[in-house]
Parts: structure tokens; sequence; C-alpha cells
């Protein structure tokens, strides 16, 4: 264990000494290409599950409560792209074009917000990041510090693609507030079924980063490790790099975004969460997404 800690040690240094000679290189860009999967699992809870039924009042609100535990343990998947260079990334989903759909099908789809899933584009020179946002139409722009996490080191390696990769973790310490909006969201969940059902998820954040690309950077808000960021687990949600480009002769398209209403992250979410909690007592929609299609 303790060769193992000065071999870490010594590959730390020299990514970090590669890292700040390759962000000198002002000519080095690259393009990285992730899939974010988030499914969520739901407890078995025969209880729960007869009192879901037992509240259907008819077989469309059955159909739909079906579909919502079909959507969660099918997950949702989403491709990213991710343009970098040593002063500044750009992170942003792939836009996909609409599937048809037949007259009068329900369609229900879920979103996840975490370090993985947002758009954003980082200043690495001073260190903030920048992401476009709404909330029930409203457009804000979200400027606040890249995130500090305090990764630790953790005796594994694997590959991805062709790279060695390095294991580290990071778990966040709940703030009373955090704690506090943690019991009312568990309150609450109590009086839904579907959400009562989602397990507690371990808040360990577990990164995978090859030094072979000395970049301390990464997908979304992550970053801060000798190299860049391939892999990322949180929760519900696994993302995996599946194709780099190192100095496409494509030029990149990189711009810092500028519309909407200033706004830190601390209050953006705090103002999202009033206006959904007001969404969901007016109409009980749970934070599910359920379309219908209707014919012409």
């Amino acid at each position: 264990m303790k060769n193992f800690k000065w071999t870490a040690l010594i590959v730390v240094c020299i990514a970090f000494a590669k890292a700040n000679t390759l962000q000198a290189q002002e000519n080095f860009k690259a393009i990285a290409h992730y899939i974010v999967q988030t499914k969520i699992d739901l407890k078995d809870d025969e209880d729960k599950e007869k009192e879901a039924k037992d509240e259907a009042e008819d077989a469309r609100t059955s159909e739909i409560m079906a579909k919502l535990r079909e959507a969660m343990a099918k997950g949702n998947q989403q491709e990213y792209v991710m343009e970098i260079t040593p002063t500044e990334s750009s992170y942003n989903k792939v836009v996909e074009l609409a599937k048809p759909k037949k007259a009068g099908e329900i369609s229900v789809s879920f979103t996840v917000n975490n370090g993985s899933t947002s758009s954003v584009y980082k200043d690495l020179k001073e260190q903030k990041y920048y992401k476009e946002d709404e909330i029930m139409g409203k457009e804000f722009l979200i400027v606040d510090d890249i995130p500090s996490y305090a990764w630790q080191p953790v005796n594994e390696t694997k590959k991805i693609g062709n790279y060695t990769c390095y294991k580290a973790t990071y778990t966040p310490v709940l703030t009373e507030e955090e704690k506090k909006e943690q019991e009312e969201k568990m309150e609450k969940a109590s009086q839904g079924s579907l959400l009562a059902m989602i397990p507690e998820q371990d808040r360990t954040i577990t990164a995978w980063y090859t030094p072979e690309i000395p970049i301390s950077n990464g997908p979304g808000e992550y970053q801060g490790l000798p190299g860049l960021i391939l892999e990322v687990q949180e929760a519900n949600t696994v993302l995996l790099c599946t194709k780099i480009e190192i100095n496409p002769e494509k030029d990149l398209d990189m711009k810092k975004p500028k519309s909407g209403k200033k706004i830190n992250q601390k209050d953006f979410d705090e103002l999202r969460e009033k206006k959904m909690q007001e969404r969901m007592e007016r109409n009980g929609n749970k934070g599910f997404i359920i379309t219908r299609t209707t014919s012409n």
C-alpha cells in the first residue's frame, strides 16, 4: 500500500507537470464525446404498489402509472460533446430530432439535474462557469465559481478505450440546509407512491481520469484531477467518454453564454425548486413529463 501511495503521488506530480506544459501550448484542442445514462431502480414495495393501483381512477390512469415505471426502469440516455482547450471548454447536449408518435400514444420522460447533465461553458483562467437555463419559459444566465472537489485517490486503474485511467472519489458533506431540504423531500415523497419507492442514493461521486490527456478538466462541472475525466458515476447517472479527437482539423465553436438574467447557482436552484413545488401542488405532476399525441 505504501508503494502504491508513492507511485500514485509520482503519477500525480508528473501529470500536473504535463498539464502545466500542455496548458501552455495555446494551440492544443480536443473534442470528447460522452454518453450519459440515467436509470432509477424502484424499491420492491407491494404495499405501495397496491396503494398506487387503488389510487388509479380508471384504466387510463393505470396506463400512465405503468409508463412511469417503465420509463424510470429503462432509463434516459443522452449524448454530449465537449470541446476543450487549455483555457476553456464547452460541454453541450447533442440535440436529437423528436421521434414520431401514434395518435393517442402516451409518452413519459423524466429529467435529472446534476454535474454531468448540464450544458456548461468553463473559463479556466477565471475559474468560472457559465450556463444558460430557464424556469417556466424565463431565461437565466448562471455564472458561478467552478466547484472544488476534494478528490481522494483509489488504488484502481482500468482502460477506457486506449487510455489508462485512474480512479478517484469525492463524497460531498451535507450542509444543515441540505439536510433540512432532504427531510422535507422525504416527507413529501411519502405522499406520492412512485417517488417514495426511489431508494436513497450513495452521494459518493466516482471519477476515472487519464493523465495521458493532461488537461485538468472534465465534462459538465467536474474537474480538478491531473488529467481529463473520461467517466463519472453519480447516484443514478453514469457518464462515459466514447470518443476523443485530439487536435482535430476543424475549428472549435465555443461561445461563452450571454443570454438571460444573470444569477448564481444557489439562487437559481432555490427559485427553480420553488416554482417546481408550486407546479406540483397545482397539478400533481411529480416532476415527470407526460404527453399525449393527438391526431391533426
